[in-house]
């Protein structure tokens, strides 16, 4: 597995050269449509993964799949992933990319657990709470998790915010074995 930080300075050039061409969406489309072709054709990722395949083949292969398919600046992010002998970025390459671009528009991830399920209002007011708590626009999953009793725990980046029964439990009887 290569090394995160890695990806990311690939990644971050990748999303600067799109946003300076004005297609970051359309980039951030070919990078789907590229890992769903990697996930569907093993044997693709394989000759890209080859260390005995050389550069120039795996550039070819690449062109005779994406020409045409997809953008100047996504094709030639590949070519210059498979020059660097780096391709096992590419696998990573959607994830991180999204995630910049929704660091770069304001956008933050929550992942919000609860022990039962939210009515819409509930989420709309959630959202909203959390919107102004971290100054941007959060992006929601929910997850239904029994073991918390009640109440919810929210994780944002490193950030948790528990506010669970389960979890109220556990900070009370912290304190009550320190007395």
């Amino acid at each position: 597995m290569i090394d995160s930080r890695i990806t990311r300075r690939y990644v971050t050039a990748l999303y600067d050269a799109a946003e300076k061409a004005g297609v970051p969406d359309l980039v951030e489309s070919d990078l789907g449509l590229i890992t769903y072709t990697l996930e569907s054709m093993p044997n693709l990722r394989d000759a890209l993964l080859q260390p005995l395949i050389p550069a120039s083949r795996k550039k070819e292969i690449v062109s005779q799949v994406f020409q045409g398919k997809v953008h100047d600046i996504t094709l030639h992010y590949l070519f210059l992933i498979i020059d660097m002998d780096r391709a096992e970025v590419i696998e990573q390459t959607e994830s991180e990319f999204i995630r910049i671009a929704n660091e770069r528009r304001g956008i933050i991830a929550a992942e919000v657990r609860c022990a039962v399920e939210l009515t819409q209002e509930q989420i709309k007011r959630l959202k909203e709470k959390l919107d102004a708590y971290t100054g941007k626009k959060v992006e929601i999953s929910l997850l239904i998790d029994e073991s918390l009793i009640g109440g919810l725990s929210v994780k944002i980046g490193d950030t948790v915010l528990d506010g669970s029964i389960t979890g109220y439990l556990a900070r009370l009887k912290e304190q009550l074995l320190k007395s």
